[in-house]
């Protein structure tokens, strides 16, 4: 979660556009003045009842969904404690902000396709994406890219609606959602995710690695006794 809110950062804080995934907050943030933290872990609480229609549809939800809710909070402290840390260090130079935006994409990927890997509660935004994927059986990364640039039009019209201008879009923005799917599709190639059957020998292997903890616990307690 850290690497992802650190890309984020990174991205936002060189003013030339903020992330997709982020773009919808931030614009919610320019209107209200409640800090990005803020209005990212709101916005993901709808992000949730989305995977909640489109995979109770399917049949596919569970109620461990809703563990996201605590790890969007934890995430949204990550955005405003990163922010405050990247907050006037960047350079003037256009040429230079935008190589560290570019650089920032590498690393919000990175995050992204690090928290599928741990096989724990991922963000709304990636849960949303994943359920979109089940739903349009597309590749993640595919739909990842479909899901960024209809964020950034939703955030346009937001802004546009209710304060006659943009918030947070800039080039940095349209580089951001060709580019995060994309480095997330060369990440998962790079390091793809397990297959079933791979999955289900580590679960053994584990499983079989605590009975032996046991059974040695078990008898070191026995020989003391």
């Amino acid at each position: 979660m850290f690497v992802a809110a650190c890309g984020i950062a990174i991205i936002t804080q060189t003013n030339l556009g903020t992330t997709p995934i982020s773009s919808l907050p931030y614009a919610v943030t320019g209107l209200t003045g409640y800090s990005f933290g803020t209005t990212t872990f709101f916005i993901n609480l709808i992000f949730i009842a989305l995977q909640w229609v489109i995979l109770s549809r399917k049949g596919v939800f569970h109620y461990t969904a809703f563990f996201q809710i605590p790890v969007v909070f934890v995430f949204s402290a990550f955005i405003d404690f990163t922010m405050s840390l990247s907050g006037g260090i960047m350079p003037e130079s256009y040429p230079l902000r935008l190589l560290i935006s570019f650089a920032g994409n590498t690393v919000l990927a990175l995050g992204i396709v690090m928290q599928l890997h741990s096989r724990t509660i991922v963000q709304p935004g990636e849960g949303l994406v994943i359920a979109e994927s089940i739903l349009f059986r597309k590749p993640f990364g595919t739909v990842k890219v479909f899901n960024d640039w209809t964020l950034v039009l939703l955030a346009c019209l937001v802004a546009l609606v209710f304060s006659g201008g943009l918030i947070g879009i800039r080039e940095g923005t349209f580089v951001s959602a060709l580019f995060v799917g994309i480095f997330a599709k060369l990440y998962l190639k790079l390091w793809p995710m397990p297959k079933k059957e791979e999955l289900k020998e580590r679960e053994a292997i584990a499983a079989e690695k605590k009975a032996e903890r046991e059974a040695a616990n078990a008898a070191s307690e026995a020989a003391a006794s």
